[in-house]
């Protein structure tokens, strides 16, 4: 299967102040299974969020929260969390957090947070995920409702543990308040997809303790794998992810404590705009048999990888966090379309609950970045998967700038810019060669009033033409169709289902992608292969690249490889 193989980067695609790059050729594509994340911090249960959706303040020294949802802040030191989902704020000293959740007063000295709980505490240092953040003074620190810590600033970080190295091999970096303003990775310096990708880090983005926080700021830390490309990717276990880091903690800073059921503000978002776990309209989710239970991945599949924050601001996925997220955008588009559809089905309510904040609190992510200026415009398959989650947070939180996204920040989304209606494209066309009336946008897609991205046919639309008129790379391939089947069409299917279930095709706003999906699901494409074989001797009967299935790509490298092909034949 190839790799994204084009020599050049199409002007500014990736956030601001961007310059001419070129991107290397590289191997097959993939993905991985689950990784057990490190023990020793947060441990999430199956409701993943308080009952209760607001707070007074009080003037005594205790606060309660009961099932109500109702929040007495006093003025008390130490804390006591119990089973039953009280918490009573006393009178004492430093508090301890220890593995199993519970909070209990301590007997004095510093307290320190290690695992569990969202009561606000004051802490000398806060572990995530295999991050410790040292503070110069104790801080106020508590957590939302996804795990993620943050801190009431403004505070300053002493020490970070593992420490990040301040000559090459740069690893375990920690960068401040993404995105970087070249789309550079200052986590570390070992980027490398079959072929050098160095020259994609730039140390100047590293931050060292001692490190002055303030509120609004977010501290991003990376800890690095000791061996790069070692881990299997998620979707596609057979092929190894290229990136060197292994996860991301992620440490907001805030002027205030937060709700109890916040999700955290975008790591892109300076102003915080910060939503709550409680209005989501988790009723808005299907409820559908599974229409092959031998067939259907778990919930826990997918809690596994998006438990973590996605971080992703580096074009290429060279510095994706290798433990969880894959460093490709097709198995991006095909874990969060998994992962939408699994939460269709008729699973208990309340089982839902975590993935649903997983997903969107990835959405709150990537919609703060496109508002921030970056974007994820097509490039082969590099770019799929990120509109998907933000119109999933918009459609369960009910925040019509999520929900408007495409509309007011146009060409940002691959799927968009790679679909369109060969009506719309310049030339005058009415039908694609074989009949098509929707079709494949190109390499780098086109803008929303269907003229090309780039002036160069190799990157735009081609299936207008015959075959033996499609241009050609400097390689001799033919990089529109072998990209059309090999790392999108395939995965954008699960997305567009989702969306279909969620009733949203009007939301997504763009009809060309969903047309163009059912194109693929639809269209028997056999003799379209054996005339693009007879005019240009390229063959594409393959069995994974063919039309009308989406299963070839998974097969193998994910265990539940027919689950869209399956979801598609029940519901579509």
């Amino acid at each position: 299967m190839p790799r994204d193989a084009s020599k050049k980067l199409l002007g500014c695609l990736l956030v601001v102040a961007c310059s001419s790059t070129t991107k290397s050729a590289g191997t097959t594509d993939g993905g991985g299974p689950d990784v057990v994340a490190p023990t020793g911090d947060v441990a999430l249960g199956t409701g993943g969020e308080p009952a209760g959706t607001g707070g007074r303040v009080g003037t005594g020294g205790a606060t309660t929260i009961g099932t109500g949802g109702t929040r007495v802040i006093g003025t008390g030191g130490a804390t006591t969390v119990g089973t039953g989902g009280t918490r009573v704020i006393g009178t004492g000293g430093a508090t301890t957090v220890g593995t199993g959740g519970t909070r209990v007063p301590g007997t004095g000295g510093t307290p320190t947070i290690d695992a569990g709980g969202t009561a606000p505490a004051t802490v000398a240092s806060i572990t995530k995920d295999g991050i410790t953040w040292t503070f110069a003074q104790p801080v106020a620190a508590g957590q939302f409702v996804t795990g993620d810590y943050y801190i009431v600033g403004p505070a300053t970080v002493s020490a970070i543990d593992p420490a990040p190295t301040s000559a090459a091999p740069y690893v375990n970096g920690s960068v401040l308040n993404l995105p970087t303003s070249n789309g550079k990775s200052g986590f570390d310096s070992r980027l490398n997809d079959g072929a050098d990708q160095s020259w994609w880090f730039d140390a100047s983005f590293r931050s060292y303790p001692p490190i002055a926080l303030k509120a609004g700021d977010v501290l991003v830390s990376a800890r690095s794998l000791a061996t790069p490309s070692s881990l299997p990717r998620p979707m596609r276990s057979m092929d190894m992810n290229q990136s060197p880091v292994a996860s991301y903690s992620v440490l907001t800073v805030l002027s205030a404590p937060a709700p109890a059921d916040a999700f955290r503000p975008s790591y892109c978002d300076r102003t915080q705009t910060m939503h709550r776990a409680s209005v989501v309209q988790r009723s808005l989710l299907p409820s559908l048999a599974p229409p092959n239970p031998s067939q259907t991945p778990t919930l826990a599949q997918f809690e596994t990888w998006f438990r973590r924050p996605w971080i992703d601001t580096n074009a290429f996925l060279f510095d994706a966090p290798a433990e969880y997220m894959p460093s490709y955008g097709a198995q991006v588009a095909a874990a969060v379309g998994f992962a939408a559809l699994t939460l269709t089905l008729d699973q208990p309510a309340a089982d839902k609950v975590n993935l649903t904040n997983y997903l969107v609190q990835y959405g709150i992510d990537l919609f703060g970045c496109v508002k921030a200026g970056y974007g994820w415009p097509g490039f082969g398959g590099h770019r799929s998967g990120r509109k998907l989650p933000i119109l999933f947070a918009g459609i369960l939180i009910g925040d019509e700038t999520m929900k408007n996204v495409s509309a007011t920040y146009l060409d940002k989304f691959g799927e968009d810019t790679q679909t369109v209606y060969v009506n719309q494209i310049p030339g005058g066309y009415t039908k694609a060669w074989q009949g098509a009336t929707v079709i494949y946008g190109g390499h780098y897609g086109v803008h929303a009033d269907g003229t090309p991205m780039s002036t160069d046919p190799l990157y735009g639309p081609y299936e207008q033409l015959p075959p033996a008129e499609w241009p050609l790379s400097s390689s001799g391939s033919q990089l529109g169709e072998s990209y059309r089947r090999c790392c999108t069409s395939l995965v954008w299917v699960g997305e567009a289902l989702a969306m279909r279930l969620l009733k949203a095709e009007g939301v997504w706003n763009y009809p060309a992608f969903f047309d163009y999906v059912d194109r693929w699901m639809t269209e028997d494409d056999t003799q379209a292969i054996a005339d693009v074989k007879a005019q240009s001797g390229f063959d594409y009967s393959a069995a994974w690249s063919r039309q009308r299935q989406t299963k070839g790509y998974f097969q193998g490298g994910f265990p539940q490889h027919s689950f869209v092909d399956d979801m598609w034949a029940k519901y579509r």
